[in-house]
Formats: structure tokens, sequence, C-alpha cells
């Protein structure tokens, strides 16, 4: 009886150490296993996803995933047996920030980013590499409207032409930093203008601000006004592509819309029937017709040679 009560003794004493035991195997392991996951939470070494390369319209950058666990950013561009190395607390690198650390326009790259620790040693992986062809936009226009007849802008760097783009008129490409508005016909017109390169590491510059004018046109007066009195044609020479023509026969205006018309590098020739209007012995000439509000002829008439008014007599 003795001796069983001694062993049952011995056996609760054992059962309390075995659970003492297994209670300081479960401490251990929550305390291991918090240590673990502090350490994969903040050193994780699995490498970043690849580069991106984002273009918003008006600017490029290189593009690599957030990570707020690490401290900062390490990118990696190679280029043959060249290797530029940019550290950085954002994960985004515009193209400027790029050239100012060695990256060259029209050069090819592998790139590839990893995450870099506090403690030395605890970095990330590099990501996979990502080629990019190293290119940039030109910059926009900056338009002014001088109230002289002209809008302009500055010349933008390692541009090679401008396409200025005009509501309801056909687009206009030039090299110069001008475009004069007597060059078009009237109306109230809107104005944008992009630059472009025939480099193809350049890329066309976003649209200049928007400039709205009401243009008007003053119409040129003709070169040349000839009339043939045999064949009573009316033949006249100018730069401008007409609807309407005003004829002038001695005291009397008419106003012509029909007529046969040719052009030859810019230069528009008429032809004008006056047989059924032209009765002999009078001044011949010609001008423009107003053909709108913003479409107008302030000049002279212009007579024929032979044709013309006779000179009024100094007394």
């Amino acid at each position: 009886m003795e001796t069983n009560t001694k062993n049952a003794k011995k056996g609760g004493k054992n059962k309390k150490n075995i659970l003492y035991v297994i209670l300081w195997v479960i401490v251990g392991a929550i305390i291991l296993g918090g240590v673990v996951t502090a350490f994969i939470l903040n050193y994780n070494t699995s490498a970043p996803t690849k580069i991106t390369i984002l273009d918003d319209g008006h600017d490029i950058y290189v593009h690599a995933d957030m990570n707020d666990n690490y401290h900062t950013y390490r990118f990696k561009f190679v280029n043959g047996e060249d290797e530029i190395i940019i550290d950085s607390d954002s994960n985004t690198l515009f193209v400027g920030d790029l050239l100012s650390q060695g990256i060259v326009l029209g050069q090819t790259y592998q790139i590839s980013v990893c995450y870099l620790s506090e403690n030395e040693g605890n970095n990330s992986e590099y990501s996979q590499p990502t080629e990019w062809t190293v290119n940039t936009y030109l910059s926009a226009p900056l338009l002014v409207y001088d109230d002289e007849d002209l809008i302009t802008w500055e010349e933008v760097a390692n541009a090679d032409y401008y396409m200025v783009y005009i509501n309801e008129l056909a687009p206009i490409r030039t090299e110069d930093c001008s475009i004069d508005l007597q060059s078009l016909s009237g109306g109230e017109r809107s104005f944008v203008v992009k630059a472009y390169s025939d480099i193809d590491y350049y890329k066309d510059s976003p649209l200049s601000n928007e400039l709205s004018v009401t243009v008007v046109h003053r119409l040129l007066p003709f070169e040349s006004v000839n009339f043939d009195e045999e064949t009573k044609v009316l033949t006249l020479l100018g730069s401008e592509e007409l609807a309407k023509i005003d004829v002038y026969l001695g005291e009397e205006v008419y106003e012509c819309i029909e007529f046969s018309k040719s052009e030859v590098d810019g230069k528009y020739t008429y032809e004008i029937d006056l047989s059924l209007i032209y009765l002999g012995g009078m001044t011949v000439g010609a001008c423009p017709s107003n053909e709108d509000e913003y479409n107008v002829y302030e000049g002279e008439v212009v007579y024929a040679e032979g044709f013309e008014p006779a000179s009024e007599e100094v007394g």
C-alpha cells in the first residue's frame, strides 16, 4: 500500500515535468516563429518583379514595384560591358534624372532593380532585366500671339520641324518658329503646334498651348490685269484663290462668280468673258471681292493697260 502511494506521487511529478517541457517548447516555438516572421518581413530576399517602362504622354520613366519593408532601391543599367548603378529613395526614375546620372539617349540597356536593407547583407536579389532603348519627349512649344499677324514660339531643342494644326485648315509643316496669319484664309482660328525630330529616340512633343485668334485676311491685289478687246476676255493673275471678283467697266461694278481658273506654283490665273457687258470705249479693271467679314480687300482697283481711267488734268 505504501509502495503504491509512492509510485502515484512519482507518476504525478513526472507528468508535471512533461507538461513544463511541452509548455517551454510551445513558448520557444512562438518566440522563434516571431523572429523568423520578422526576419522574412524585413529581409525578404526574393527578387522584385521586372522593371516597367511607363509613358504618360509627356514624360517617360523607369518604375519598380514599391516595397515599404526596405530602405531604398538600387537600379542597375547594363550596356555591354558598361554598368551604371543608381540608388534612389524613390521607386521611379524619370528620364531627366537618368541622363544626369550618365545614362545615354539612344542606347539600349538591360535594367534590373533590387531592394536595399538598412543592414548590409540583407538586400534582396536583383529582378529579371528589362530591355529598354532610352528615349524622351521633345519639349512642347509655347505659343505667343504678338498682335502683328504673327504667332511665334521659341525654338525647341533637338526639333527638326514643327506641325501647325489649325481648325478647318490643313496642317502646315514649317522649320520656322512662326506662322504668318496673312498666309491663311480668315476666320475664327485656333492654333496648336507640335515639335518633331528626325532622330527616332526623340518622341514628338506634346501639343503646345492653344491660341484662339480672329484672323482677318487682307486679300492681295492682282499682279497683272490684261484685256483683249477683240475677244472681250479679261485675264487676271494673282496669288489668291478667289470665289468672287469685282470687275470695273466704266462707272459700273460687276461681281463675277463665273470664270475659268488655273493654278501654277501658287499663282492663279482667271479668265472672264465680258462680251455681254463690255460696250467699247470703257475703262476695264478688277479687284478681289470681299468674301466675308474675315476675308476683305482694302486695296485699289488694278486696270488693264490701255484701259485705265483718264488722268485728271492739273490746271
